[in-house]
């Protein structure tokens, strides 16, 4: 078919469009998926806090063997804080007639305990000043005894009583109590004891140790010595639960299998208590293999007591509860 003159030009006017508007919808297109190119390229940076050191800049030596490092604490709050730990390592050091002794190859001369202002700022600072999960009160971390340099540390904040108003240093007491008892009734390191932790910042290694575990023990010792014979949180808590453990029972508690906040602390403590008023002898010879190290030993005595006080202990246990008065000061609470 022969074109005319203006048929040429309405085709020529036709395809210069088409053309433009193919162009158009290419720099559109690209300009698209740039914002979508350009959000696969943006990685998240990590937050970097200042220092321990600058957040926890006032420092308190109570002793040779106490240091406070915080970040608010009154002058108040720290001669307090200082007394308590001080009267506290004299009662552990007769209630288990220690004479002072460390076991061997224990070089955590001191304690320095580290103490947030509030909940937050423990939130906010503690896991990347200490490599340490933050979901909890506070936590005692030993280190590596036997390391020269080594720096046994308490890390915990500030929280204010709910009855009488006053601010105290969270479960200051249970997590001194582990200080002392890792420096004088157990050998080695944290990893060295008998649980399931494998969190940090210790990263214990797996497989886990087989049952029975020393948690029993090791945190409710924390709360016998801490709490005495007045514990109301545990009495609530094990009165609710009456008759769902015995004795034997506790003996495998740990850290996750066989755990839970009541099974570890509340029964944990009835647990240590009815061995330190009703079975001394046996706590005794418990904590010669305990002192040395021998984990075998002290499971082989485990089992060795087997279900013979599961009887006696429900017994004791449905005593106390029964007798118990409630008369616990809000700042000891867990």
């Amino acid at each position: 078919m022969k074109l005319t003159n203006n048929s040429k030009t309405l085709i020529a006017l036709a395809l210069t469009t088409l053309l433009s508007a193919c162009q158009t919808t290419e720099e559109v297109e690209v300009t698209a998926t740039e914002p979508a190119k350009a959000a696969e390229k943006v990685v998240e940076e990590k937050v970097v806090h200042p220092p321990v050191d600058e957040i926890l800049s006032q420092v308190r030596n109570c002793n040779d063997a106490i240091i406070i490092r915080s970040q608010l604490l009154s002058k108040q709050q720290l001669d307090k804080a200082c007394a308590l730990m001080i009267e506290q390592e004299s009662y552990f050091h007769e209630l288990f007639n220690t004479k002072g002794k460390p076991v061997k190859d224990d070089g955590n001369v001191a304690l320095r305990a580290n103490v947030y202002d509030s909940r937050a700022e423990y939130q906010k600072y503690a896991t990347q000043h200490f490599d340490m999960p933050t979901n909890n009160g506070g936590m005692y971390l030993e280190g590596f005894p036997s390391k020269e340099g080594n720096q046994a540390e308490f890390v915990a904040y500030e929280e204010q009583s709910k009855s009488s108003g006053e601010w105290y240093i969270r479960n200051l007491k249970h997590e001194y109590v582990h200080y002392l008892n890792g420096r004088f009734n157990a050998y080695g390191d944290y990893c060295k004891y008998l649980h399931d932790d494998h969190a940090g910042p210790e990263y214990c290694p797996k497989p886990s140790p087989i049952l029975p575990h020393s948690v029993w023990w090791g945190e409710g010792v924390g709360e016998y010595v801490a709490r005495k014979n007045v514990n109301d949180w545990a009495n609530k808590q094990v009165t609710k639960e009456f008759g769902k453990y015995q004795l034997s029972d506790l003996f495998n508690t740990s850290a996750n299998q066989n755990g839970g906040s009541t099974r570890i602390y509340s029964w944990g403590y009835y647990a240590v208590r009815y061995m330190m008023e009703n079975q001394r002898e046996a706590v005794e010879e418990m904590l010669v293999l305990m002192r040395e190290g021998d984990n075998i030993g002290y499971q082989a005595l485990v089992h060795k007591w087997g279900t013979s006080l599961d009887a006696d202990f429900t017994q004791w246990l449905k005593t106390t509860l029964a007798n118990e008065k409630s008369v616990e000061p809000a700042e000891s609470g867990h």
